[in-house]
């Protein structure tokens, strides 16, 4: 068995994969643990059937042996030592380029890289001592969201600021999402029965946070997110994109520190900021049909943004590539968030075909027409099948 852990400062998402055939692991079950150290509640789904559970959740540690118990309770599992390996979902692991086994100098990057992702790597890092303490036999990995962009030159991941900045203090775009982008990668490259080293995309991640990448023969070489997943295009809470001096001006009209003006624009900006009311997707596509003004003006706003990035990484590739596609929870199952972003591309000549693009698909489907310049498509992400495998191929 395999296990795959994503964890947050007060969450751990978990998804345990049979790893009998390498190649195509079985998703065996998967689950969340929320609110640890507040009050504590488990859910998993397996065989079918839903658990829940309400418990004193205190730490991490407790609640990864709350599931490895239950996990034995239910037969998932005869002990802790059916999983022979456990691969983490790390938001930052600065240069490291690849998914690596977690030994002490990559468990220092990983919490070195804590000042750069302050809202995720602490919770991966406990996770990890946790595994370590409870599972000690198990083999552990990191598969990082940055490894993916290290593939970027000098021309994307350079600001244009002092360059001892980035000898000094490791100022660059590190870009985000890279499983996800790494899965899509290989995914298209089956769908299209096309190399991947030659394969030209512009990948939309469009989840509560979101990003677009440009990726050329295969790999990195353009992506919205920066320093931090605060940076590109705007989100379900985050500003994206931002004139840096308003950092300085609203402290000062507020007088807030900077710490939490910067809360305020990863928090209660984006599609929350504008609409007033919701960051959820599904709530703003509603109220942009029913005519709510504040609906309508967040997700013009979020289109139009996510429309122009398009634009300028198509401009990157020349107009001869692969394709567009839509991914994560929004880029895969929002309809109107697709088709407006779509109408807001007119150089690229795309033709969408509305019912395709409204229809229910599996893995993936064509939203664009046979007509079209150029191929969109709508393709299910599965971040957690990329670690294991990353995770089998790195313990085996």
């Amino acid at each position: 068995m395999i296990l795959v852990v994503n964890a947050g400062s007060s969450s751990i998402k978990f998804r345990l994969f049979n790893d009998s055939d390498i190649k195509n692991p079985v998703d065996v079950l998967d689950g969340i643990a929320e609110r640890i150290t507040v009050d504590g509640f488990v859910s998993f789904k397996y065989e079918g059937k839903k658990y829940e559970f309400d418990m004193e959740l205190p730490n991490h540690e407790v609640a990864i042996q709350f599931i490895l118990n239950k996990l034995i309770e239910l037969n998932v599992i005869v002990n802790i030592n059916d999983i022979n390996a456990v691969g983490f979902r790390i938001v930052h692991g600065v240069t490291i380029s690849k998914s690596s086994i977690i030994d002490q100098k990559v468990f220092e990057t990983i919490s070195e890289a804590v000042k750069l992702a302050p809202l995720h790597n602490p919770g991966a890092i406990i996770a990890i001592e946790a595994i370590k303490k409870i599972m000690p036999k198990a083999k552990m990995v990191a598969c990082f969201d940055t490894a993916f962009h290290q593939t970027l030159g000098e021309e994307q991941f350079l600001y244009p600021v002092p360059y001892s900045w980035f000898e000094e203090h490791g100022v660059r775009k590190y870009g985000f999402h890279g499983i996800s982008y790494q899965y899509i990668t290989e995914k298209m490259s089956e769908i299209l029965v096309k190399s991947k080293d030659k394969l030209n995309l512009i990948v939309c991640h469009l989840g509560n946070g979101a990003s677009i990448t440009c990726i050329k023969n295969g790999k990195s070489f353009d992506t919205t997110m920066g320093l931090t997943p605060l940076a590109g295009i705007m989100m379900g809470t985050r500003s994206g994109d931002i004139d840096p001096s308003i950092i300085e001006y609203m402290s000062k009209e507020l007088n807030l520190d900077v710490s939490k003006i910067t809360n305020i624009l990863n928090k209660e900006s984006g599609l929350l900021g504008l609409s007033g009311k919701s960051s959820d997707m599904r709530d703003i596509t509603d109220g942009y049909f029913k005519g709510d003004k504040n609906y309508i003006r967040a997700l013009n706003k979020y289109t139009q943004v996510a429309a122009d990035y398009i634009v300028k990484f198509a401009n990157l590739l020349g107009n001869d590539f692969d394709g567009i596609v839509f991914t994560a929870g929004i880029g895969e199952n929002s309809v109107t968030t697709r088709k407006l972003i779509l109408d807001k591309l007119p150089l690229l000549n795309i033709e969408i075909d509305s019912a395709k693009n409204e229809e229910s698909y599996g893995d993936y489907k064509y939203i664009s027409s046979r007509n079209s310049k150029i191929k969109v498509l709508a393709v299910r992400t599965n971040e957690e099948l990329m670690i294991c495998k990353d995770t089998i191929n790195l313990t085996k």
